[in-house]
């Protein structure tokens, strides 16, 4: 009969493998593989055996084989049936390709007691890649492979102890007596010490529910699933489960309903898989009802799912959905909801703390709680998203009477920062006498005030439709969102979402706040002309008639401070649209009106936008006499823009005449008080003239530093023309 040791020369060579290649693939030493080849130790211990057989590939007979010719005469041969306990995979399993080669590769590195958590929302595939997993591992573990459903979330799941007893009996054991947590727990593992079994543990409830159930020293591993992320499990692998790519959640369909007809219907295919939410249960059941359906069309399907009231049934995730969110403790069942009331895709603690009506504090926490469960994710660090399915089901468990006050409340919060803004640039502003305090968000600076707005910009116009569109939200303050936009959209030359803000605020207050939709008439006009100065030529007819009205509402309010605010718009309008004359002479007229009211705080951008136009038509000294005023009355009365602009204007035309030492100097003051008062726009535009008069002196690389600078600002705030022009600079230096 063979002997061990040349069994296993004999299958080493047959790999293709040396002594020290076994012994490295092995984790053994050469010395050891040398000593059993050789005959020096004819019963090597399991471990050892595994170790090899894993190495050489060994699996079933070839496997049983091996090991039967290690042991040691007169041993009992092993009459017990293998436990094979894993229910059978899914039909379809497609993409997980990560996630799936890390596991794989966890369990082929030499370390033992391998314990792999994988975590995830409701139906997003996480026993399915367990079950692949462990199906491609069970060679690996010949004594078995058991499985568990904990049931962690169901309303009765199944005590740890029960589940215990299970376990100590399927490995041969007795339970002990009398039996406690600790002791058939310590009696599992020792049981389960020599052997080499995978434990696939479903649906743990938490690290406490799961923990006695893991496997100790020894070759055995475990794999765990479940819906809350277990990283008080020191010994556990992490890995988390996202929803799919598009490009995997077609495939998975294509193999569910026949890539053909997936094949047929593209367009239709992209958009059952953005309904479902590209999460796999819910594909794997619309793929399965259209499978059975052969002569509908995919397109059929995608219009019902396009239906929101009926979208959690066609997928089928209703039920899942509810045992996640009914698990949850009573303040966070309370909570779930309301956060899904506003149509963004994500939220930031701030603005949850609204919904909930909370602190911040308290809500992140609540937050971070809902994220371990997953039914939160956060795409960054502050910020939550809820899956479209999951926001679905949470918005038909909100209280109806709880939803126009949740909005509410984040709208203020909108109104508050803005008018902050408002009050941080324009302190003088005659629109402060419409807020009159009401939206005050606290001290914060110009820096803190402005990043917050960036951060929350894209939602804006969002939060302002939804709430113009529910019933018992004020429309004041959604009104007031707009009204205390205006210098930061101006700022941010953020004129397109200045037009959606101010549009719906304007159709809730028009006829009702006279004030408020003279003003928003004004912003309107402003607005336009500045996209229509990008190359939308209708926008100045637009801004001309909001202007026009904007000045026959002030004439009838009777308010002459409003009145010349709004004639220097129309001055600064019909500049950009090179009605020179028209332009000087609505900005003399508001000059004049503005100097008989005694306001001298609001005469510097009267007085830049005058020298401007004076300056296109040729009379420099007056372009320059205007700007110095216009430096001298902000620097008496801390108007920052309004120093910014005059410097601005007096670099420009001291470039313009060769004069590059004095512009340098002014454009370089320019550009800081621009910087200071957040507007970006004229930063940027500033820096462009900067880097000009730097190459008036040949200064060429402090020219490329203000155009690089330049240019930087002007991708974000600036439009392409802008862009292309300092680019175009950059490109001939």
């Amino acid at each position: 009969m063979e002997s061990f040791g040349a069994r296993l020369r004999r299958l080493r060579r047959a790999a293709e493998l040396t002594q020290e290649a076994l012994a490295e693939k092995s984790g053994l030493s050469g010395q050891a593989v040398g000593a059993l080849e050789r005959g020096d130790r004819r019963y090597p211990h399991r471990e050892t055996l595994d170790r090899l057989a894993d190495a050489l590939g060994l699996t079933g007979d070839d496997r049983a084989d091996f090991a039967a010719a290690a042991a040691r005469p007169g041993s009992p041969a092993r009459t017990d049936a293998v436990p094979r306990e894993l229910p059978g995979g899914l039909a379809v399993f497609t993409g997980r390709d990560l996630e799936l080669d890390r596991i794989l590769g966890l369990f082929g590195e030499s370390r033992q007691g391998v314990v792999v958590a994988i975590a995830g929302m409701a139906g997003v595939g996480k026993t399915a890649l367990a079950l692949e997993a462990g199906h491609r591992l069970a060679r690996r573990f010949p004594d078995g492979s058991l499985h568990l459903d904990l049931r962690g979330h169901a309303a009765d799941p199944p005590d740890a102890l029960d589940l215990l007893d299970r376990l100590i009996r399927e490995l041969g054991g007795e339970p002990p007596k009398p039996m406690s947590l600790d002791s058939a727990s310590a009696r599992f593992r020792t049981l389960l010490a020599p052997k080499r079994v995978l434990l696939l543990l479903d649906n743990a409830r938490d690290a406490a529910h799961v923990a006695p159930l893991l496997p100790g020293a020894g070759g055995s591993a475990a794999i765990v699933t479940s819906r809350t992320a277990l990283t008080d499990l020191p010994q556990a692998h992490q890995v988390l489960l996202d929803v799919l790519p598009e490009a995997d959640a077609l495939r998975l369909l294509a193999a569910e309903v026949g890539a053909e007809r997936v094949a047929a219907e593209p367009t239709a295919a992209r958009t059952v898989a953005r309904l479902c939410g590209y999460l796999p249960l819910a594909l794997h059941l619309v793929g399965a009802r259209l499978a059975t359906r052969p002569r509908w069309p995919v397109a059929h399907l995608a219009h019902r799912l396009d239906d929101e009231r009926r979208r959690l049934d066609e997928t089928g995730v209703r039920t899942s959905f509810a045992l996640a969110v009914g698990a949850l403790d009573d303040t966070a069942a309370r909570a779930y909801p309301l956060l899904s009331l506003l149509d963004v895709p994500e939220l930031s603690v701030p603005v949850a703390s609204r919904l909930l009506d909370a602190p911040e504090r308290e809500t992140e926490a609540l937050l971070e709680r809902l994220t371990d469960e997953h039914l939160l994710t956060t795409p960054a660090p502050g910020w939550y998203r809820l899956h479209d399915l999951l926001r679905l089901y949470a918005r038909e468990q909100a209280p109806p009477g709880e939803r126009a006050a949740a909005i509410t409340r984040v709208v203020e919060l909108c109104a508050a920062m803005a008018w902050q803004s408002m009050a941080l640039v324009s302190a003088a502003s005659h629109r402060h006498d419409w807020a009159a305090g009401r939206w005050a968000a606290g001290p914060a600076s110009a820096d803190e005030v402005f990043a917050w707005l960036d951060r929350h910009q894209a939602h804006l116009v969002t939060v302002v439709r939804q709430a113009a569109a529910t019933p018992g939200v004020p429309p004041e303050a959604v009104a007031a969102v707009g009204l205390g936009l205006y210098e930061y959209h101006r700022a941010r030359a953020r004129w397109r979402d200045a037009i959606q803000v101010d549009e719906v605020a304007l159709r809730l207050v028009d006829g009702v706040d006279p004030v408020a939709a003279a003003t928003l008439r004004n912003d309107l006009g402003v607005a336009e002309a500045e996209l229509a100065s990008g190359g939308e030529a209708a926008g100045f007819r637009r801004s001309h008639a909001f202007l026009r009205r904007s000045l026959a509402d002030w004439e009838a309010i009777g308010d002459e401070r409003q009145l010349a605010g709004t004639l220097n718009n129309l001055c600064f309008v019909y500049g950009l649209g090179d009605d020179v004359d028209a332009a000087i002479g609505f900005g003399e007229r508001s000059l004049a009106l503005n100097r008989s009211l005694g306001l001298r705080h609001v005469e510097t951008l009267n007085l830049v936008n005058l020298a401007v136009l004076y300056g296109r038509q040729g009379d420099r000294a007056r372009e320059l006499a205007y700007a110095s005023e216009a430096v001298a009355v902000g620097e008496e009365t801390g108007d920052m823009r309004g120093m910014a602009y005059g410097r601005m204007r007096i670099g420009i035309v001291h470039r313009e005449l060769g004069r590059f030492d004095v512009a340098v100097e002014e454009l370089g003051r320019s550009a800081d008080l621009w910087r200071e008062a957040g507007v970006r726009l004229y930063e940027a535009m500033t820096l462009a003239e900067l880097g000009r008069a730097h190459l008036g002196r040949e200064e060429r690389g402090r020219a490329r530093e203000a155009l690089t600078d330049a240019l930087e600002l002007l991708r974000e705030y600036g439009g392409e023309e802008r862009a292309a022009a300092v680019r175009a600079e950059l490109d001939r230096l």
